[in-house]
């Protein structure tokens, strides 16, 4: 499996904020990118794998892949819209290389658009309900629902709790995002880019505690597409392809009230890791950097742990350590400046294989670290809070 397909085609929109355009549009124009970036044509494209926007309040809701492919003039023999939030897009990467490997296809468009901040939706910060616009059928043990519970509510719950059982401060979270804010800076497309200290996340309002504003990621909007191949269209391709060489995933659930969210939020992402980890040959110290995706602070911390960058309540310390920063640091994570400062127009997933990509063929111009062949990919993303899915991917050159 780990030579059945490789990234051959990565874009990134540059919006942050478009007012003028629709989500289709966004969508259309990154994922004409991506096709061009490989050098292929609209006609090998035989699988379409779209993120339904619906729960950010968006136009691209249920079917949206078949409208996808009605829109960009498509006609592929496979599409697929499973949504596990910001996961989604990791899990589409795992069943294009499935259905490659199967012979059911063999070039697959994975594409993401959204317009957050033109709509000024908020997602973080409001319940499912209003989210959805309507009511939600309730979900099985589902006692957070009626509360009107909100994403950031939950993570919030979940940093406390954390902090509480492992020793992590909110000090150590502030070098987070002030790592993020590094790296965004040096990335002119970041949606912020003034300079932040540890103090000006401190002193950020308090959001959810023990999260504070600076904690959360940016909205905007956005747009990304990537394009995986089979081996067969490679000498078609316009570029070294980016191989997928291990990937695996996972899932929480409430367990009826018995589940240790915090906890289970990292060995989900160990079970993922350890997937990737195998079906790659390969092991922590072997990658180079790692996109993690970091609609708050606190996954990040989540995620390297779980994937063994360092070890069980250490993620604090590695980061206030200076060890994921670009310029010195023992784990470069997310040079583009991640959810936290660049973009996160709702489901952030397909931008950190964009820019996994830009690192591994060198062409990430003034943020890019050096030598790098393997990278590694962690999205954890929630279908309803504590009811949640994590992908991971290791990626080489």
């Amino acid at each position: 499996m780990s030579e059945a397909a490789a990234i051959v085609g990565a874009y990134e929109h540059p919006t942050r904020f478009a007012p003028d355009k629709s989500e289709w549009q966004l969508l259309a124009e990154a994922s004409r990118g991506a096709i061009r970036d490989a050098g292929l044509s609209p006609k090998h494209i035989d699988a379409l794998f779209v993120a339904a926007t619906a729960p950010e309040g968006g136009q691209l809701g249920l079917c949206a892949s078949t409208m996808a492919a009605d829109y960009l003039n498509l006609k592929p023999k496979f599409i697929d819209e499973t949504d596990v939030g910001g996961a989604s897009l990791g899990y589409y990467v795992n069943r294009a290389v499935m259905g490659i490997h199967l012979g059911l296809f063999k070039c697959a468009l994975i594409a993401y658009g959204a317009t957050a901040k033109s709509r000024k939706v908020n997602v973080g910060t409001v319940s499912y309900n209003e989210l959805t616009g309507q009511e939600m059928t309730p979900i099985p043990d589902a006692f957070e629902q009626i509360h009107g519970t909100t994403v950031i509510g939950f993570m919030g719950m979940l940093t406390q709790r954390y902090m509480h059982d492992y020793g992590l401060t909110s000090e150590q979270l502030a070098h987070v995002a002030t790592t993020m804010r590094e790296h965004a800076i040096l990335n002119p497309q970041a949606a912020r880019r003034e300079p932040i200290t540890v103090d000006d996340v401190l002193s950020s309002k308090i959001i959810a505690t023990p999260l504070h504003k600076l904690d959360c990621c940016v909205v905007t909007d956005g747009a990304g597409a990537i394009v995986v191949a089979h081996p067969d269209l490679f000498p078609e391709c316009a570029k070294k392809p980016v191989w997928i060489r291990g990937w695996g995933e996972a899932l929480m659930t409430h367990g009826a009230g018995h589940t240790d969210w915090a906890k289970e939020s990292r060995e989900m992402v160990t079970r993922a890791c350890s997937d990737a980890y195998k079906m790659a040959g390969r092991s922590p110290q072997d990658i180079d950097t790692a996109m993690i995706y970091d609609a708050f602070t606190f996954n990040v911390i989540v995620d390297l742990e779980g994937a063994g960058f360092c070890g069980v309540g250490e993620g604090g310390a590695f980061a206030a350590a200076g060890e994921m920063k670009l310029n010195g640091g023992s784990l470069p994570v997310n040079p583009d400046g991640g959810g936290l400062s660049s973009n996160h127009p709702g489901r952030r997933g397909i931008f950190m294989f964009i820019e996994a990509v830009r690192q591994l063929r060198g062409e990430a111009e003034g943020r890019q670290v050096r030598d790098a062949k393997i990278a590694m990919c962690t999205a954890t993303g929630a279908a309803f809070l504590a009811r949640r899915g994590s992908a991971a991917h290791i990626l080489e050159i």
